[in-house]
């Protein structure tokens, strides 16, 4: 069996946290020949560096292909553009590949399975930066498999952090006052998406930034709404939101920039509706029973009753996620499609490309979750 890393939108963060493991577990299983890793020099926060290479030179079964010629911008954006690259991938022939791309194109290509390593982060529930899902459809928010005896047996074991995080949860009035939300006017909620350069997904967003989003929810929603925004908090960190605060500030009887402690969750818990495309707030949302407004191009299921009109938020009626199933999801997102880069192994890789998590898969990950948040289990 052969393995192909295809990771042009890697970060170093991400190489050493959680692919290096992956890589050092996997190559000892005598069923894998080769692993082949496809990346880039560092650029934008994208890529590696000696850095990275030095821990796991010593890996025999590692076959490296740095793609260092290429416009660094065409890797990342369209690599089966670059002379050669998809002739390499057909002589590596892998029967798997990973990959960190926010070109879906390329991989698309590709001979083989191919599953995209994506963020696993669920909230409200704690998870390690470094967990991850292996999505075959990214975006594709809310999407589990009909193996109901496997979701029940997720349930079941989920119970305890479940009923955890339920007891944690702030009653939505509560949460209201507290941000100083009118309690007379309905109030749609907007977390606005990463907008730094590293941040190649936001090619598949419906709006290229938060100005441009907010410009459009102005003419789309009715003006008796209050527009709630939270920004990312990497945002207020590494890019110069001057633009935003102005646009907001100049809008200030329709927009509230939302700058509290965790404001992104406190707000998703509090509002009316809460607005989605590609930020994973959408789960928050599913557990407080918040209806979704959904922008996004991607489909989201059917049972988180997203409403594509914006305008349904002035007219009442809008559906919150069913309840049984947000917990049947929730359910299966930790106990069964959480991957943890330190626990892997070949035949653990190939159950979660399958999605056929067998009973002691789950009860490693809820015994990890578990311990995340003190509950027994």
């Amino acid at each position: 069996m052969r393995i192909l890393f295809f990771l042009p939108v890697i970060t170093p963060w991400w190489f050493d946290h959680i692919v290096t493991p992956m890589l050092r577990r996997l190559h000892d299983h005598a069923d894998l020949a080769e692993i082949h890793v496809m990346v880039a020099p560092l650029w934008r926060n994208t890529g590696i560096a000696g850095e990275q290479l030095a821990p796991i030179a010593g890996l025999s079964k590692l076959r490296w292909h740095i793609i260092d010629e290429a416009d660094p911008e065409m890797f990342r954006r369209a690599a089966h553009k670059i002379p050669g690259l998809l002739d390499s991938v057909a002589a590596i022939a892998p029967n798997l590949t990973l990959a960190r791309s926010a070109d879906f194109d390329t991989p698309a290509r590709f001979p083989g399975i191919v599953r995209y390593i994506m963020e696993g982060a669920a909230a409200p529930f704690v998870t390690d930066p470094a967990w991850v899902v292996l999505e075959e459809r990214p975006f594709e928010y809310g999407a589990m498999p009909d193996d109901i005896a496997l979701t029940g047996a997720c349930v079941e074991r989920v119970a305890p952090v479940w009923d955890h995080a339920r007891a944690a949860a702030v009653p939505r009035e509560v949460g209201r006052a507290e941000l100083g939300l009118p309690a007379d006017r309905a109030v749609l909620a907007v977390p606005l998406q990463y907008e730094h350069g590293e941040n190649f997904y936001l090619e598949h967003a419906a709006y290229p930034g938060g100005i441009a989003l907010l410009s459009a929810l102005l003419d789309r929603v009715p003006a008796d709404v209050l527009i709630a925004v939270s920004d990312h908090p990497l945002n207020r960190l590494y890019v110069n939101r001057t633009a935003l605060d102005y646009f907001a500030a100049s809008h200030a009887d329709r927009i509230r920039l939302i700058t509290a402690d965790n404001a992104t969750a406190r707000l998703t818990l509090a509002a009316d509706a809460v607005l989605t495309d590609l930020s994973k707030t959408w789960s928050l949302a599913a557990f407080a029973g918040t209806p979704l407004l959904h922008v996004g191009a991607y489909p989201v299921a059917g049972w988180l009753w997203a409403n594509t009109d914006l305008a349904a938020i002035g007219q009442g009626g809008l559906l919150a996620p069913d309840t049984d199933a947000v917990r049947r999801w929730f359910a299966w997102h930790l106990a069964g499609r959480l991957l943890r880069p330190e626990a892997v192994d070949l035949p653990l890789l190939r159950r979660h490309v399958a999605q056929q998590a067998t009973l002691a898969d789950l009860d490693a990950n809820v015994a990890a979750l578990a311990s995340l948040i003190g509950e027994p289990v």
